[in-house]
């Protein structure tokens, strides 16, 4: 057996990946895992990769470059206008005020009735309500991807077992999931939404 041969990306393989996000319409970059920081995935078991982006690394090693163009369906999906909500301004409410997070344009973990994290922008405040807009910040774009492997070996029993992360479809730990998603404790006391439910 060779002792060169390169590992691939595949069933039960920790995958790191780097890569730029594009509008593809209009080339803006909307997002960017460095080599130094890269995205990562155990094949098979990490469900908040896109499945398109999955296929697109599929049987690459490291060093391999991927370029992969998805619409909105098989990416971050359609924008759903019910996903735009008004929530009672009290759910936002702390020692009497208006949590210092709250403001136009800012991203907020919520709950949904069922226990689901989800992330959301304020879009609106008025003097009852927060209108917050709960579709995935890429909904609605084509996008694509521009990136390289940069690490595949076989996943550790530890990382064999799936993660539960706010899934917001993104792979990366940025504004998609798990740790640096925003999607932080909240039923703590103190909590933006204090354990509030959005529809």
């Amino acid at each position: 057996m060779s002792t060169d041969m390169k590992e691939k990306v595949g069933p039960g393989k920790f995958t790191a990946y780097a890569y730029k996000l594009f509008d593809a319409d209009s080339g803006k970059l909307l997002f960017e895992a460095t080599p130094e920081q890269p995205d990562v995935m155990v094949y098979g078991v990490s469900h908040e990769v896109i499945p398109g982006l999955i296929a697109a690394m599929k049987d690459l090693s490291a060093g391999d470059r991927f370029s992969v163009t998805l619409p909105p369906a098989v990416a971050f999906g359609d924008r759903i206008e019910d996903n735009v909500v008004e929530l009672e301004k009290e759910i936002f409410m702390r020692d009497g005020e208006l949590a210092a997070e709250v403001k136009v344009g800012a991203e907020l973990p919520m709950m949904t009735q069922e226990g689901f994290r989800v992330l959301g922008r304020v879009i609106d405040i008025t003097p009852e309500r927060v209108k917050m807009d709960f579709n995935h910040p890429f909904a609605g774009l084509t996008v694509k991807y521009d990136g390289e492997i940069v690490e595949v070996r076989d996943a550790t029993p530890e990382e064999l077992q799936p993660a539960h992360g706010c899934g917001c479809g993104c792979g990366h730990d940025h504004g998609g999931c798990g740790d640096g998603c925003g999607c932080g404790d909240h039923n703590q006391e103190g909590s933006c939404c204090n354990g509030g439910c959005c529809s």
